[in-house]
């Protein structure tokens, strides 16, 4: 049988772009565009670079293609979204016309189909790569988003989740899914942004919203529960706990006037005080913000869940879009006793609906269900030789151990930081054993160390823990393990203290269980380091600094080893010590 090529892609505007190739039934790569252009979240990109690693792992030419799919849906967009526009304006009371207006004017020129078709056809010309533009097709945002988890779960059965800032004028949709087939429940448009009120406060707490939302959500556990707050955020975000449903008043971010910032009103402001700068420093008020923030999403989307859930008698669940990065919701949403079983897509931002986008096309033709995504290590990888080339032009010593697993377990147990460049890359935000920066979690300073010394961040900031898949229940509990890093779940007690440097301060982690079938190295690494210290469990950050992208090359490997107080580069089979012992 001649083989079928879906090549899904999302860019041009906002964070994320990326791109992703189904041949037949099997992924064959899915990357993102900020891997090989160096600027975090590579913002307004086209994926050009991402697709050609796409097909130059396919080996094939733009030109066999059988489909080129958008993940968002540019034409209904244009035809619709004025109007759409013109009725918001007439529900609400609005102020500061002009920003609002550019705005629209730069969101509608941004997703026009003809602009999108132009700039990829030439964009990828100047590459040798040619592609008729009439296999250009456009899909739904949201559905492009449930695709990319439902098509990755395993389930035949499941609900879908989708929450965003928007897509097109939707923000929350819940969908049911079965044999293959996925259809719309229910949908939340703009202005009910849960994306966006998260987004708003991203902000206000003087980090940058659509890149920064993780700061809030690990800031959030250092502060504690406020009536007076849960009031204030009461008018700006409503929750109907008796019909599980929320409405979000646009006055505090879209129609109002604004003095301070782009995303939210002067109304906020006079509601929560002055928005902070980003080198202000964080005090007690600041942390119960962002605590009862996070507290408020985490009620009303796990509500939303459990009665979608318990109407449909369905207990899978799969979650994407860009809240579906909160790590901490996804645990209350994993623990709540109707979900029987979670999957949530480990891209689960824009980048996601490129897969999405690939599957829909893929199933059109009868392809794909239900299991397209086994792991996430889906991005380049390089030979011996690439590496060794890399590293001679760099002038570093190196060696080629042959017990290079059981060397860097030890170095490990001894409290060495280790830069970890193994196979191919992974997808979404989370390094998963591809591209990773690896510590003992049982040294106390540790998280210190690794946030001033290494990833030049915030000292409170956490770290999360890999461990071997069949150790998993043992440190907690009776959960379900997530294999992406994207599930916050809570250490048993009697494990906080053993690794002080891996459990947030409110006994929360969000771990990854590494499988042997998916990752042997990392495993392999995992399980000798547990023979050592008596745990199988390391701390695993990502291969960067902050502000930067993941390391996807030698030479970016190279260079972040450099600049960093890591200790020891293992990439690949090579190793580079700062201070060898020999």
């Amino acid at each position: 049988m001649k083989s079928s090529y879906f090549l899904g892609i999302f860019g041009g505007h906002g964070p994320n772009p990326a791109a992703a190739l189904i041949c037949n039934n099997k992924l064959i790569a899915f990357a993102e565009e900020e891997r090989f252009n160096r600027i975090k979240n590579a913002p307004s990109y086209l994926p050009i670079r991402s697709i050609l690693f796409c097909l130059k792992k396919a080996n094939i030419d733009a030109k066999d293609l059988n489909s080129i799919s958008f993940g968002w849906d540019c034409e209904s967009y244009l035809k619709k979204q004025p109007l759409f526009l013109k009725q918001l304006k007439a529900r609400y009371d609005w102020h500061d016309n002009l920003y609002n207006d550019l705005h629209e004017r730069k969101l509608l020129t941004a997703f026009h189909p003809e602009v999108l078709k132009q700039n990829l056809k030439f964009s990828l010309a100047k590459n040798n790569q040619f592609i008729d533009i009439k296999k250009i097709s456009f899909f739904n945002h949201h559905l492009c988003h449930a695709a990319s988890t439902y098509y990755a779960s395993g389930f035949d059965k499941a609900l879908i989740f989708t929450i965003d800032g928007s897509g097109e004028e939707d923000c929350t949709v819940i969908w049911k899914a079965e044999n293959g087939e996925i259809k719309e429940i229910e949908k939340y448009k703009l202005p009910y942004t849960l994306g966006g009120y998260y987004g708003t406060f991203t902000e206000f707490l003087g980090f940058r919203a659509n890149s920064e939302e993780g700061k809030l959500m690990g800031l959030a556990p250092y502060g504690k529960y406020d009536v007076k707050l849960q009031n204030k955020l009461e008018d700006f975000v409503s929750f109907d706990k008796k019909n599980s449903s929320y409405t979000v008043d646009p006055t505090y971010r879209f129609y109002n006037q604004r003095t301070y910032n782009a995303l939210f009103t002067d109304k906020l402001v006079k509601a929560f005080g002055p928005p902070r700068s980003p080198h202000q420093k964080l005090t007690s008020y600041h942390k119960d913000l962002a605590f009862n923030v996070q507290w408020r999403l985490e009620q009303i989307v796990s509500s939303i869940v459990s009665k979608y859930v318990n109407a449909n008698k369905i207990h899978n669940v799969c979650l994407a879009g860009g809240v579906a990065m909160n790590c901490k919701m996804n645990g209350v949403i994993a623990n709540l006793p109707e979900v029987k079983n979670i999957h949530v897509q480990p891209a689960s931002s824009d980048n996601g609906t490129a897969l999405g986008a690939a599957c829909i096309s893929a199933v059109k033709k009868k392809f794909v269900f239900n299991k397209i995504m086994p792991h996430a290590y889906w991005g380049p990888e390089y030979s011996d030789s690439e590496i060794k080339k890399a590293i001679i032009e760099s002038k570093l010593k190196y060696s080629k151990p042959k017990k290079l697993l059981e060397y860097t377990s030890t170095m490990l147990n001894e409290g060495k930081i280790i830069g970890w460049f193994n196979g191919r890359s992974e997808i979404g935000a989370r390094s998963l054993g591809g591209r990773s920066i690896l510590a003992n979690p049982m040294f106390k300073d540790m998280q210190k160390k690794l946030n001033l010394e290494v990833k030049h961040r915030e000292h409170w900031r956490p770290f999360a823990p890999a461990l071997i898949k069949e150790n998993f229940k043992k440190y907690f509990g009776h959960t379900k393990p997530s294999d992406y890093m994207i599930v916050a779940y809570y250490m048993k007690k009697e494990f906080h203290k053993v690794f002080p440097s891996t459990v947030h301060v409110d006994g929360s982690v969000r771990p990854q269980s590494v499988r042997k079938d998916t990752n042997h190295r990392f495993h392999k690494l995992l399980t000798l380091f547990g023979e050592l210290s008596g745990h199988p469990l390391l701390i695993n950050t990502s291969f960067n600094i902050q502000g930067e992208p993941i390391v996807e090359t030698p030479q970016d490997a190279l260079r972040c080893f450099g600049g960093t107080g890591i200790d020891i580069l293992v990439i690949g089979n090579y190793i580079i010590e700062k201070n060898p012992k020999n």
